[in-house]
Order: structure tokens, then C-alpha cells, then sequence
């Protein structure tokens, strides 16, 4: 497999780095999306912070059913090609995953499939409900052909691709729970996946923080939105 990475490292700022993010991209973007679009730049020198920004096209971070293993590629592969490569802190106190819209699941499924690996996790708009998302009757004609090469022509949803089934198994495992944000636009097309995730979160034991505001499914609000998430990843008290 042919692919690429976006990297932001603070040591190019001569400082050291104590924390690694790896940051996913949405359906339609790529790995260099997040630094075209946003101020990440900025966040990586304050916080001394290396962000990995891979690419998997649309394949919602999933092992696909007619394609290739970009979820195993995010979460087993990529961790050792990068420290090998770059000077990362790889303790698992100090790493993190994040990701926005196809990325946020991304995020939040390597959290709750890895728990060990990810000290906390953030969803910007995400899909926290796959399922919903595949039933989605204004799919447009090519994003439900490409879901059903992702997860199959009858589009099942495995257990270990929903969120809802994988946090309620490690809640039953009795282990570590990884802190999670989920931040929604209350214009967003997702706001309702989002706020029933939301609720469903509240009842459980994760350490789980929601906040929605003004916005649609855009770069505006992400924008606006890093800053609430490294106040959260970088937060000792969560």
C-alpha cells in the first residue's frame, strides 16, 4: 500500500516532545488537510506536542470488506513505522487519538478497541453511530457504494465496528476507561447521533465530556473546536 503522512513535530521548534496526537481526517480529506485548514501548528509548538496525520481514503478507519486494513494500518502499523522514524514519546499516558467527522469515529473506535493505547480520545462532529450513518436516506449514491466496499454490500455492522457495542465491552472487562470529548455544531447534520451517544455516555463509567455550540459540519467550527480539544487532552485533572 501506497500512502502518505503528515507530520508536526516541535523538535523543528528545538523543543522537545512530550506527547504524540495522531489526527484523522474526514470522508473527502487527506492527510495534509488538517495542516492546509487549521492553526494544528500552533497547538503542536504550545503544547510541545508531535501530531501524525495519516491517510486512508474513505474507508472509516475500517478494515474494509473489498479493500484494505486501514484500521489495523492507524492502530498497529502506523505507531511503529512513526517511532521509528521520528523522536515520539510512545508512553501511553501521553498519547492521544483524534479525529473529525469519519475521523472522530476513527478516533473514538481505536479509543474503545485499544484502550491501552490512548490516554484520552476526541471526536469533532463524529460519527458515533455507524449504523444510523449507514441507514442515512440522503446518502448520496457514491458515498453508499463506497460504504458497502468499507462494511459489505448488505452493510452489517460488525460488533467491533460499533461504538455503542465496543464501550459496553470494555465496561464489562472491568479495565481502563480512556477519557473522551465529543464536540457537535448544533447545526451540524449529526447533532442528534451525536447528543444520543452523549446520552448514553453519561450513564456509563466513562469519563466523558460533551459540549456542542453554534455550527455546521465545517472547518469553522473545527477550527474553533481545537482549541477545546487540546484544553482537554493537555487538561491534568481529566
Amino acid at each position: 500500500m501506497t500512502t502518505h503522512i503528515h507530520v508536526i513535530s516541535p523538535v523543528d521548534t528545538g523543543q522537545p516532545t512530550s506527547s504524540t496526537l495522531y489526527l484523522l481526517h474526514g470522508a473527502g480529506d487527506n492527510a495534509s488537510t488538517w495542516h492546509r485548514l487549521t492553526t494544528i501548528e500552533l497547538y503542536a509548538a504550545k503544547y510541545g506536542c508531535t501530531v501524525i496525520m495519516p491517510e486512508v481514503n474513505r474507508s472509516y478507519y475500517t478494515d474494509m470488506e473489498y479493500g484494505l486494513d486501514y484500521f489495523y494500518y492507524v492502530t498497529q502499523e502506523l505507531p511503529g513505522i512513526v517511532q521509528r522514524l521520528f523522536r515520539l514519546n510512545d508512553d501511553p499516558e501521553r498519547t492521544f487519538v483524534a479525529g473529525l467527522s469519519m475521523g472522530g469515529y476513527g478516533a473514538l473506535k481505536a479509543a474503545l478497541t485499544f484502550p491501552g493505547k490512548y490516554a484520552k480520545a476526541v471526536s469533532l462532529s463524529g460519527v458515533t453511530d455507524i449504523q444510523q450513518r449507514l441507514r442515512d436516506p440522503n446518502m448520496e449514491t457514491g458515498m453508499a457504494k463506497e460504504m458497502q466496499a468499507v462494511f459489505g454490500t448488505a452493510l452489517q455492522v460488525k460488533p467491533d465496528q460499533d461504538l455503542y457495542s465496543l464501550a459496553a465491552k470494555r465496561i464489562d472487562e472491568g479495565g481502563p476507561l480512556p477519557p473522551v470529548l465529543c464536540c457537535c455544531g448544533t447545526e451540524d447534520p449529526f447533532i442528534g447521533m451525536n447528543r444520543e451517544f452523549a446520552e448514553y455516555m453519561r450513564k456509563t463509567p466513562f469519563d466523558f465530556k460533551y459540549v456542542e455550540g453554534p455550527g455546521t459540519h465545517e472547518w469553522l467550527f473545527w477550527e474553533k473546536h481545537l482549541k477545546t480539544a487540546f484544553d482537554f487532552l493537555f487538561d491534568e485533572k481529566n
